[in-house]
């Protein structure tokens, strides 16, 4: 390991130390958090719908739900847990996406909303991290 990387990586495990931790989602909400290293959230949405293949309400694929806010991690998308409850099973099904951009290998993602209220996503990573701390373990971003 370069003495460059491992300084970037002491740096940003130290901005994580200081940043404050982000609140859990408000009650009975899901949340997606999302970060680019370039900073640019313009026209990035989120596809969602409740298995099988039925679109919350007000999402189509060419008008994607918007964030919601921004935090010190990037974007967030908050939605009604209820939405996606089919009988126990809580199946949260996203895409990340920019027209016909797609993040996270371009590949239908889900989770578990009765196990996990929150997840981070990174830029260009096909993982669903459940915690900020994990998502920004080992990613640096390049200037």
């Amino acid at each position: 390991m370069s003495l460059r990387t491992t300084v970037l990586k002491a740096i940003a495990m130290f901005a994580l130390v200081l940043a404050p931790a982000l609140a859990a989602p408000p009650a009975g909400m899901i949340e997606i958090n999302y970060h680019r290293c370039d900073g640019n959230y313009a026209k990035w949405g989120v596809h969602l719908w409740k298995s099988p293949n039925m679109p919350l309400p007000d999402i189509e694929w060419p008008n994607p739900m918007k964030p919601t806010g921004t935090n010190d991690f990037g974007v967030y998308w908050h939605a009604d847990q209820e939405e996606f409850k089919t009988g126990a099973k809580m199946q949260v099904n996203y895409i990340i996406h920019k027209g016909d951009i797609k993040e996270q290998g371009a590949k239908d993602m889900a989770f578990d909303g009765n196990a996990h209220k929150a997840i981070w996503v990174m830029t260009n990573d096909r993982t669903i991290y459940f915690s900020k701390e994990e998502a920004l373990k080992d990613h640096v971003c390049k200037k």
